[in-house]
């Protein structure tokens, strides 16, 4: 179970963020109002995907089951992440579009990162 978990689940959140973070930047360089609902559902349907994944992960480890040290190190990044993105939220609001767009992208890229340490240890 875990290898699968561990090898499908990742690329959806991948392929979901790094989708969603180019087309709230490509909504942003339109300068169209016309899609705002439609950039607060990708931003929403990308965050609970990653948060499904890492919780998921998160489980896995608590059932020792071991992932790798340095996997579960960039899970908690992305935590972390989505956590200051939380706070500043107010902040992000002035230029929604284009911040999210770079956040989905920057996550996006942990999670590859993610991907690439899955199985290694820290000895």
């Amino acid at each position: 179970m875990m290898n699968n978990f561990s090898a499908e689940w990742p690329l959806i959140s991948i392929w979901v963020s790094g989708t969603s973070g180019l087309i709230l930047i490509a909504i942003y360089i339109s300068k169209s109002e016309r899609f705002d609902n439609i950039a607060k559902y990708l931003v929403n349907f990308s965050v609970a995907t990653i948060l499904i994944q890492t919780a998921g992960e998160l489980l896995l480890f608590s059932e020792i089951i071991e992932p790798g040290s340095f996997h579960l190190f960039y899970k908690v990044v992305v935590l972390f992440t989505l956590t200051f993105l939380y706070v500043y939220r107010s902040e992000m609001n002035k230029n929604y579009l284009l911040y999210w767009g770079i956040a989905l992208l920057f996550i996006m890229g942990l999670e590859i990162r993610a991907i690439m340490t899955l199985g290694r240890m820290l000895i």
